[in-house]
């Protein structure tokens, strides 16, 4: 499936009033990415030990590595929350959590002289059966070709 394809289909759900929560939320921990990764927010040392969470009510969630990066985390919480609002974030608070292991693999890629590192996830027992249903309902295109191939490769 080409990309344009994608953020064509992606565009289009994205306005199914099921995902639309979804897809803000997505958008906004994009946005949250981008802005800490340019401004340098989270020391590089650290940033690549953890990834960010879920925002919720005004506080961010941080998932680190392992109990060590979590406790240097933590420890600078406070200037970080800083720096966050001082960029016009509306984050009130940052909580820190330590990933479960093995939720934190990843996958390196070269891409134009960069590394790219994308983190595998595991997809939930009810997700693969959404999956299958959603499949078996597209009519034979790229995208029920992609989705048989993610779910062949999850297992």
């Amino acid at each position: 499936m080409t990309s344009q394809n994608i953020k064509t289909y992606l565009r289009t759900l994205g306005k199914n009033p099921e995902y639309t929560d979804l897809f803000n939320q997505v958008t906004q921990l994009n946005k949250m990415q981008q802005m800490l990764t340019a401004s340098a927010v989270i020391p590089a040392h650290l940033n690549k030990h953890c990834q960010l969470g879920q925002i919720t009510h005004g506080r961010l969630t941080l998932l680190a590595e392992n109990a060590s990066v979590a406790a240097k985390l933590k420890h600078i919480s406070p200037s970080l929350l800083q720096k966050i609002q001082n960029l016009g974030w509306q984050i009130t608070a940052i909580k820190i959590m330590v990933q479960k292991p093995g939720h934190a693999s990843s996958t390196a890629v070269s891409h134009q002289g960069k590394t790219l590192h994308f983190k595998k996830t595991k997809i939930s027992n009810t997700g693969v059966e959404c999956l299958n249903r959603l499949a078996r309902t597209l009519p034979d295109s790229e995208l029920k070709n992609s989705i048989q191939r993610l779910l062949k490769n999850h297992v």
